[in-house]
């Protein structure tokens, strides 16, 4: 049957509910189906970032509250390199920027939240939202496609019960395994395998452990038990991730008495309650799909990418996927772009996932600096070898040069939020740069074309709100300068319009400074957030360029009102 719904989501995880609740904010419905019975109670990804929170405030989520419901920057704000969790210690690094210094580049600084409790927020949201069906339990066993929708069986693992139904289009959110990018026939580039992990889950009160030294991620170096232990909540929710060899071992010889045991060899000590709640195997990989979509189907977040957990840029990558697809869909959904639009979100986002991935297997191969130095090249020697080195930290040479290397692995604030995008689409952006040539850490706000609008403090209203604050999520917004009246109006545009002085007060903010735009000027804003087009406003023929600008935005011909 048909269904009334346009666009079927596979797959309820952050990327899957953030891609139904932007396309619901835009007035399209959509059907999320996930195979799963209720949210995984393991804790999986930890960081949420910067964007994605911001992400998450523009489609109405309380970014703040989010970032209350996770972590203290005090508890989740270090990174330590140690022997087992009691010592010894080899150093420490900030993790991320979770302090007030971020906020003059963002209003919501990265926050720590077990993954399960995010998506129960998001759920919270979508289940909520009626332009958002949502069913659980439910799979796709096969889609077949036409030249206007998309044919799919869904089964009902409760009852083996099938429906056939078509949509316009579909967007893939399943997962690193995505059974639908399988199905489509699509390849990952990069290393599928570079190490396996057995992640045990357990609940143990370890704030007396750690009070002196809190963190949220603690890098255990001795012999008997290396591996990641991860805080979620270091008085309750912790992980281990320790590697092994498939070639040697399996992930089923990890039973619950093995595992207790690492689990206490990482601690240090056999007089904390430890109970283990999950076991599980994974490979780490380092891949980007081939291709983010074919014909009517889309892939968003782990679907279309595979990254090291090193960065926390997994989770984050998808939340931006989703984002930068969504809004085209929609356009194209309602009639206001060209079907070649959509071509340009594998054009924009799998550079970003490019660059995240180079940088995530980066991270990770730093960490064998620090093995190699703790641990010796002689396998027969490692204990020996360890020994003398935790016995005097302070006397290994190259060690704290060694712990600073890692500074990129855990402060990724450009990555994070000053990533652009170049397309056909987006007329005048400049092409990216190599990604050996992009900074990680560095952030520089630019007004420029294809980047995304800085977060300023302005006054609206009388109150102090985010540059942020002014975007349309719907449509696209035109910023402009206190002096643009007379250039920018009666254009006939359908669009969101906000000008210094009349929409909003300075509060410090110098237009010209900033945007390097004259006051006469102003910047066309897509409903991502990222600008589309730049105007002096001194040109005779300013509203149509502004038209121009618009129909380029939305793949049209040039001079085509939207």
């Amino acid at each position: 049957m048909t269904s009334d719904i346009p666009v079927l989501i596979i797959g309820a995880g952050p990327a899957g509910q953030l891609s139904a609740l932007s396309l619901a904010r835009q007035g399209i419905a959509s059907e999320i189906i996930d195979r799963r019975s209720a949210i995984s109670t393991a804790p999986k990804a930890h960081a949420v970032n910067a964007r994605t929170l911001e992400i998450c405030q523009s489609l109405g989520i309380d970014a703040q509250a989010i970032r209350d419901a996770g972590a203290s920057a005090n508890d989740a704000g270090w990174v330590r390199f140690m022997g087992k969790l009691t010592g010894p210690e080899f150093g420490s690094l900030p993790y991320e920027r979770q302090d007030d210094d971020a906020l003059d580049s963002t209003p919501f600084p990265l926050t720590n939240i077990p993954q399960p409790k995010f998506e129960a927020i998001l759920e919270q949201a979508t289940t909520a939202d009626p332009l958002i069906s949502f069913s659980r339990n439910a799979t796709c066993t096969s889609l077949s496609q036409t030249s206007d929708g998309v044919s799919v069986t869904i089964e009902d693992a409760k009852t083996g019960n099938t429906v056939q139904k078509s949509y316009a289009y579909v967007i893939a959110a399943d997962g690193a395994g995505s059974p639908t990018r399988q199905a489509l026939g699509i390849a990952m580039d990069g290393p599928e395998v570079i190490e396996n992990f057995i992640t045990i889950h357990f609940e143990a009160d370890l704030r007396s452990l750690t009070d002196a030294r809190p963190g949220v991620l603690y890098f255990l170096f001795d012999p008997d038990t290396q591996g990641v232990l991860i805080a979620y909540d270091r008085g309750k929710t912790w992980v281990l991730m320790h590697s092994y060899d498939p070639s040697t071992e399996t992930a089923a010889d990890y039973d619950e008495a093995r595992c207790r045991d690492l689990v206490t060899k990482a601690i240090g000590s056999a007089d904390v309650q430890v109970d283990i709640c999950t076991i599980g195997s994974w490979a780490m990989s380092a891949q980007v799909a081939e291709s983010y979509s074919k014909g009517r189907v889309f892939l968003v977040g782990d679907a279309a990418h595979r990254f090291p957990p090193t960065g926390g840029l997994g989770l984050n990558t998808g939340a931006g996927d989703a984002q930068n697809l969504t809004w085209k869909l929609a356009s194209v959904l309602k009639g206001q772009a060209s079907p070649e639009l959509l071509d340009t979100y594998e054009a924009e986002r799998q550079p970003i996932a490019r660059i995240n991935s180079e940088q995530s297997l980066t991270n990770a191969s730093k960490i064998f600096d620090l093995i190699i130095l703790l641990l010796g090249l002689d396998p027969e020697k490692t204990a020996e070898h360890y020994e003398a080195v935790s016995a005097d930290p302070s006397k290994v040479e190259g060690l704290p040069d060694a712990v600073e290397a890692q500074r990129p692995h855990f402060d990724s604030f450009n990555l994070q939020i000053g990533y652009r995008y170049a397309s056909s689409a987006l007329k005048g952006a400049d092409p990216l740069p190599p990604a050996a040539e992009i900074e990680t850490s560095q952030f520089h706000p630019s007004w420029n074309i294809g980047e995304h609008v800085p977060h300023h403090w302005v006054l609206r209203n009388g109150k102090r709100v985010s540059t942020h604050d002014m975007l349309a999520v719907d449509t696209f917004t035109l910023l402009s300068g206190p002096r643009a009246n007379g250039a920018f109006q009666d254009t006939g545009l359908d669009m969101s319009s906000c000008q210094q002085g009349a929409d909003f007060g300075d509060d410090g903010f110098d237009w010209q400074a900033m945007t390097g735009l004259p006051e006469t000027g102003a910047v066309l804003v897509r409903p991502d957030g990222h600008i589309a087009a730049r105007f002096t406003g001194a040109e005779d023929n300013t509203q149509q360029l502004l038209k121009n600008a618009l129909a380029s935005a939305l793949s049209l011909n040039a001079g085509e009102n939207a």
